[in-house]
């Protein structure tokens, strides 16, 4: 029965092979309504032109594989309607027997192509145009895609409940928002007033002047007209002592406009503003002031901090950047002899910083030997580790031969000095680790290891000499005696010191 089947088969493919010249008529569909699949010939797409009579026997040579072609109309009216009927058919077909996630993009859909919408599908058409149509004309009016869709759907805005936004929301609603007019009004107003006090020496006219500046810039954010009036509303108040109110204008103007043309002139006030601030908290112990403007009312050191910190940080590479880290950092070395060992360590980090942002900077020699002292001072002691003196160690081998030529002998025999203090908190280190194995553990043989260990690396130390005291004390006793044997008492006078 199968080879009854097959043969039948294989002499219907037989006969219907032999009714074509070059191939079977499946192989070889005509071009126009009556063999097209789906309405596409498999030699083209509805993108492309008309294929027509192409394969042409004018040069003699004829393509056995070419598909064989209706007889159309030279016209290019009739290659257009053919183009349509056959667009056309293949879009009924793709709609009524294609899954939707299966369906190519429609020749209607998409920016390359001009809709032109009417009841029926022959009206509805696509008319193909060029890349050139496209760029004088394109079609973005609706969305193409479903996420688009659902983006553009309406719902309720979360915005509306972040707090930092609520003031200028207020600000919206009492219609004080930003407002172009209105600012422009207030930098002429301010204006204005500097032209009849130029000199600035009315600090009446030029407090005035300062809050015309101060609400324009207010009124009209993010602009050019914000950026003309920080910078002179930070003049008026600088030159007329108010220097927090100066110092917020500066701020806001180096954080927002990092590359105006007033940065340099404003960082430069603003390390005036925090050198100022500095010292004068170095001369008042009292933190509140409330009767000096030129002062903040609280808290004046760490104004002056918050003013060195808005200079290297949002403007790194300026012209006064390295001087900012060199006097934060030596402010707080200088406090560092009051109010503890942290400050010591917030100099060095301060002073690594600036070696390491600026190595090529005139404060680099200085900076080193600063650092070499705030983390020997920064060491809390033989209980403590002992990272910041290993780092202290370092930066002195570092100073000593990279600013050889730079530092005078003042400063050397100071690196020199610093370096012995090292080499002598090392070694209360060991002795320190030692005591503890010989007093509290009574492991002898783990003291003597510390011991001999002291005396090699430190030889020229105290601690060496007191090492080699205990050593002769503890010289008959076993590495680990016995529970019941008692410790030597190692503070007799007459035998140890």
């Amino acid at each position: 029965m199968k080879n009854t089947v097959f043969a039948l088969a294989a002499s219907l493919l037989f006969v219907l092979g032999c009714q074509t010249t070059h191939g079977p008529q499946w192989l070889t569909l005509p071009r126009g309504n009556g063999g097209e699949v789906l309405g596409q010939s498999p030699f083209d797409d509805p993108f492309s032109q008309t294929f027509d009579s192409t394969q042409s026997t004018s040069h003699g040579v004829i393509d056995p594989f070419a598909p064989v072609q209706q007889h159309v109309a030279d016209s290019d009216f009739a290659a257009q309607e053919a183009d349509k009927e056959r667009i056309k058919m293949l879009a009924t077909a793709a709609r009524e027997g294609t899954p939707n996630y299966l369906k190519p993009f429609s020749p209607w859909d998409g920016p390359f192509a001009n809709r032109t919408r009417g009841k029926t599908l022959e009206k509805d058409l696509i008319q193909q145009v060029g890349y050139e149509s496209v760029a004088a004309s394109p079609q973005f009016s609706e969305p193409e895609y479903e996420w688009e869709k659902e983006s553009r759907k309406k719902g309720f805005d979360w915005s509306v409940l972040d707090p930092t936004k609520s003031v200028s929301r207020i600000r919206d609603w009492m219609g004080l928002g930003p407002d172009e007019s209105k600012a422009n009004v207030s930098m002429q107003k301010g204006r204005e007033i500097l032209l009849t006090n130029p000199d600035l020496k009315d600090r009446k006219k030029t407090l005035e002047a300062a809050k015309h500046f101060t609400e324009a810039a207010k009124k009209f954010p993010d602009s050019v007209l914000e950026e003309d009036a920080l910078h002179l509303a930070g003049e008026c108040y600088f030159f007329a002592d108010q220097y927090s109110d100066a110092l917020d204008a500066y701020q806001k103007l180096v954080r927002n406009y990092q590359h105006s043309k007033y940065v340099d002139n404003a960082v430069r006030r603003i390390f005036g503003i925090g050198r100022y601030w500095e010292l004068s908290a170095e001369k008042k112990s009292s933190y509140f002031s409330f009767s000096n403007k030129s002062l903040p009312y609280y808290d004046t050191f760490g104004h002056a901090k918050k003013a060195y910190e808005t200079i290297f940080i949002y403007d790194p590479l300026g012209p006064v950047s390295d001087s900012a880290l060199m006097a934060l950092a030596t402010a707080y070395l200088k406090r560092g002899k009051y109010q503890g060992d942290d400050n010591y360590n917030q100099a060095a980090y301060y002073y690594q910083r600036l070696r390491e942002d600026h190595p090529s900077s005139k404060y680099s020699a200085q900076a080193y030997e600063n650092e070499v002292y705030a983390r020997t001072r920064a060491y809390l002691g033989p209980e403590h580790p002992s990272r910041t003196l290993e780092e202290a160690k370092k930066l002195a081998d570092v100073a000593m031969w990279q600013f050889n030529g730079e530092l005078d002998s003042e400063s050397k025999a100071s690196i020199l000095e610093m370096k012995e203090h090292i080499l002598t908190k090392e070694a209360e280190r060991l002795w320190s680790t030692g005591q503890y194995y010989d007093l509290k553990k009574r492991n002898y043989g783990s003291a003597r290891l510390h011991y001999h260990n002291l005396i090699r690396d430190y030889p020229q130390t105290a601690y060496a000499e007191k090492a080699r005291k205990r050593l002769e004390q503890i010289k008959g006793l076993p590495d680990k005696p016995s529970v019941f044997s008692f410790p030597i008492n190692p503070f007799k006078a007459e035998e140890y010191d």
